[in-house]
């Protein structure tokens, strides 16, 4: 088990390797807006020009949030169909 601090130490970790290959990589994970679901820790991301300067022309649109299984320490982008559940839940 990981504890959820080292959660989002790999979610950023992620994030940031997954995004090099991104036309925009300029992205960082929201701890302050993640939540946990069951063992899997949920970290919302954004492009740093939104969350530093409100920019709200840099916000992303339709990006998935890193799972981070908090049995595993194994990171992914959550689904579509997840991401749809969270939000009628309110919890994206």
């Amino acid at each position: 088990m990981i504890s959820p601090e080292e959660g989002l130490e790999r979610a950023a970790a992620f994030l940031s390797a997954s995004s090099k290959s991104w036309k925009s990589s300029d992205v960082r994970t929201m701890p302050d807006q993640a939540f946990t679901d069951g063992m899997r820790l949920i970290v919302p991301y954004d492009h740093v020009d939104y969350l530093d300067h409100g920019r709200t022309d840099m916000r992303l649109a339709g990006n998935l949030p890193v799972a981070v299984d908090l049995v595993t320490g194994h990171c992914s982008f959550i689904s579509r169909e997840e991401a749809e559940g969270f939000m009628d839940r309110d919890l994206l």
